[in-house]
């Protein structure tokens, strides 16, 4: 399927991310979140390419696992390799402007933006209020209710923690506050966003992704 002008044609991240499935190879949360956040923004990437495009070693990321810079450095590497017309931003949650008012302010602009994906770190922990979990984890921003104040999660190991999640907004914010005992920073996100936009060519055929997501609407 040609999904390379997918993002313009939806308005919300939810719809976009809801159009593929991922599930995580065990201890690769990192990895798939950034194969997930490329194909939802219309480029279809799997993880097996992350590694053979980076040359990432596999052994640290199933040993060590990866901070929230590597998970940077891999995905930059990455685009820039493939040449992907996409930016990236990181931000740690220990930046004292990154409060929670500036979090839900840019939650709410980038559920709404099509150009956009935001990859989330945070302590699963604190995020599901299960002392029983592992802790660090890579998943991705999939909307928000500003009337409840919940926020929806599209999770990189749906056979675990399920497809989809919500919690709300002050909770997933201090999962992302967190310290990451590896690299003795705050977690925090990523950000990928395109730089130019497709236009579908008008020959009369309805794009896949247009099916896709007139069939989602009319559940």
């Amino acid at each position: 399927m040609d999904l390379d002008n997918l993002a313009q044609i939806s308005k919300r991240d939810l719809e976009i991310i809801q159009l593929h499935q991922f599930q995580q190879p065990i201890y690769c949360c990192n990895v798939t979140a950034i194969a997930y956040a490329f194909t939802a923004l219309g480029y279809l990437t799997t993880v097996d390419e992350i590694f053979y495009a980076t040359q990432l070693p596999i052994a640290s990321v199933l040993d060590d696992g990866m901070t929230l810079a590597e998970t940077y450095d891999t995905c930059r590497t990455y685009l820039e390799k493939k040449e992907i017309p996409l930016s990236i931003r990181i931000e740690h949650f220990d930046k004292p402007s990154m409060t929670l008012e500036a979090f839900t302010r840019e939650v709410e602009a980038a559920v709404c933006d099509e150009t956009d994906v935001h990859i989330l770190n945070f302590n699963t922990r604190i995020a599901h209020e299960n002392p029983s979990l592992e802790g660090g984890h890579f998943s991705l921003l999939a909307d928000y209710d500003p009337k409840t104040q919940e926020i929806t999660i599209a999770d990189t190991n749906p056979k675990r923690y399920t497809r989809f999640w919500k919690c709300p907004i002050q909770r997933i914010y201090a999962a992302c506050v967190d310290k990451d005992s590896s690299s003795n920073r705050s977690r925090g996100m990523i950000v990928l966003r395109r730089l130019e936009k497709a236009n579908l060519k008008d020959n009369g055929v309805v794009h896949p992704s247009e099916i896709a997501l007139n069939a989602l609407h009319s559940e």
